[in-house]
């Protein structure tokens, strides 16, 4: 190994965990990746990255190829450092499911015995990291927290270009500990933050919580452009001119998803009202989240004229463009609620097809964006895909059975599809246009049914 390299087992190939492991391994250190799942487990050893993640599959092989990077079913490298990165999902009851940490760590207990610092990766409820102290029977001295900030679509480059590095710690904290934890990120010129660990729990879950405040408002107001007769597009602009508000995160759309900025929302939360204390802002955000779905599916059953016995054309169905997540996709509530209103669904995505069909075995599944735009009765975009807005909408044009486009997330422009030919209708755009929908394409189209 390299002059300062150091031997890692890391738990977990999930987005979190395989993502940690191969930056690692880039960064020269060697990395025993850990993990249990048996599809998952066969798919590593072959060389294959089991998900959908920009740079990943090839940095993968990479570090496979020079021996940086090995893959066990079980952890047997005498490691300098253990990382954990398996999932806490949200369980049925609203709060998060820590089963598989409670498991990944009962597994650590034979190389834990040699002294390694225990590193949390996952992402955990704010309170919740003294458990692992009881779980384990380690002493707190030796237990930290490293909090990741990774987006998916952009997770590697996210690892090796972060905003900062957090490393949480208990009072006791072995300073050589932290020090080997901050060594591992040396030269990717990101600030360190040494803090407590409830300070490191609430910055994780606080800054997803935070950027899915600023998309509930975004889609709020997009709701009252509608309804004003205005284009959300330029009251975006002149919001996001205040150096206090800036522009990120303020893009509206059908809604927001994924594995972490809803689960994020719920935590905080229980999280306050575990202490008695309201957080209002975080359920109004969560409250907003549904609500702006359920809105945008009213949207397109009222320029369809009723989709009960109609096809859709959903395009997009992972969460965000970049990733075949599913996880609490907009896109996939969206289409549930058009399924229950009678709707046939027929959907396409370049990435998250096959976890879309176990997710809603009731979705008919195009080989392409084209083949799900024959014949149907509206088209909707509900993935921000670059693909969907590189169709060639004049040809797809003949294909749809109205030139109806409901776009939840503004991915085309409306004066070159009205220039097309088609009625286009967007979120954040004049509400006023539904009703031209419904007379000039729904009712003549009911008539000839009819």
């Amino acid at each position: 190994m390299s002059e300062g390299a150091r031997r890692i087992v890391v738990v977990g190939a999930g987005y979190v965990g395989l993502v940690t492991a191969v930056g690692l391994a880039s960064l020269g250190h060697r990395v025993e990746l850990v993990e249990t799942g048996p599809e998952r487990l066969a798919a590593l050893r072959a060389g294959r990255s089991p998900i959908h993640e920009a740079g990943l599959p090839a940095a993968l092989t990479r570090a496979l190829a020079d021996g940086r990077l090995t893959i066990a079913a079980a952890p047997g490298l005498a490691a300098e450092l253990v990382m954990v990165c398996v999932g806490t999902p949200i369980g049925a009851n609203g709060r998060s499911d820590l089963s598989q940490l409670d498991g990944a760590l009962r597994s650590l207990a034979p190389i834990m015995a040699g002294g390694a610092p225990l590193v949390v990766r996952s992402t955990l409820p704010p309170g919740s990291t003294r458990l692992v102290a009881e779980w384990t029977g380690l002493p707190t001295s030796r237990i930290l927290t490293n909090p990741e900030f990774l987006r998916q679509g952009t997770a590697l480059a996210d690892f090796l270009h972060p905003t900062r590095i957090v490393i949480g710690h208990f009072p006791d904290a072995d300073p050589a500990a932290i020090e080997l934890v901050t060594a591992l990120f040396a030269g990717l010129g990101a600030p360190v933050l040494v803090v407590d660990v409830a300070a490191a729990e609430l910055i994780k879950n606080g800054a997803n919580a935070f950027l899915a405040l600023k998309l509930s408002f975004a889609n709020e107001m997009a709701g009252l452009a509608e309804e004003y007769g205005t284009d959300i597009e330029a009251v975006i602009a002149g919001i996001a001119l205040d150096p206090r508000i800036g522009g990120q995160y303020l893009r509206p759309g059908l809604g927001f998803g994924g594995s972490c900025l809803p689960k994020e929302l719920v935590a905080l939360a229980v999280a306050g009202e575990d202490r008695d204390l309201q957080m209002h802002v975080t359920r109004a955000a969560s409250d907003a989240n549904a609500a702006q779905q359920r809105r945008f599916a009213e949207r397109i059953d009222r320029a369809a004229g009723g989709v009960r016995g109609r096809t859709v054309a959903l395009l997009g169905l992972a969460f965000k463009a970049g990733t075949d997540d599913v996880r609490d996709s907009p896109a996939m509530g969206v289409a549930r609620d058009l399924l229950a209103r009678g709707a046939r669904v027929r959907a396409y995505d370049p990435a998250a097809a096959a976890n879309a069909a176990r997710e809603l075995p009731e979705l008919e599944l195009a080989a392409t964006a084209e083949a799900a735009l024959d014949d149907a009765d509206v088209a909707v975009i509900a993935t921000e895909w670059p693909a969907f807005r590189a169709i060639d909408w004049a040809a797809a044009r003949a294909r749809l059975r109205r030139p109806l486009v409901v776009d939840g997330r503004r991915l085309l422009d409306r004066d070159t599809m009205e220039g097309l030919g088609y009625h286009y209708l967007a979120v954040g755009t004049d509400r006023s246009g539904d009703l031209d929908a419904l007379e000039a394409i729904a009712v003549p189209a009911l008539e000839a049914i009819t």
